[in-house]
């Protein structure tokens, strides 16, 4: 049986995401905020926007997600990056 992550496992992707996050980022899960998550479903993937604290400084990243839970994109930003 495949796992996909459809609307009705939401909470699962969001607990999936700001886990791998936490990990990567060496970073406490109370640091990382959901600013949107939005479904596709022609194309049938996730598409999420996050905003995390590192070392006193903000980030803002975004990723595609397929319902398979593969990650096809990842970008992060800095937040005051350009002012």
């Amino acid at each position: 049986m495949e796992f996909k992550l459809t609307i009705g496992k939401m909470e699962d992707l969001k607990n999936m995401i700001m886990e791998d996050m936490a990990k990567t980022e060496n970073i406490d899960i109370d640091d990382i905020e959901f600013e949107d998550i939005f479904y596709y479903s022609g194309l049938k993937k996730w598409n999420a926007r996050i905003k995390f604290s590192k070392n006193g400084k903000n980030y803002r990243s975004s990723m595609d997600i397929m319902e398979n839970g593969m990650i096809t994109r990842y970008q992060q930003r800095e937040e005051n990056e350009f002012k």
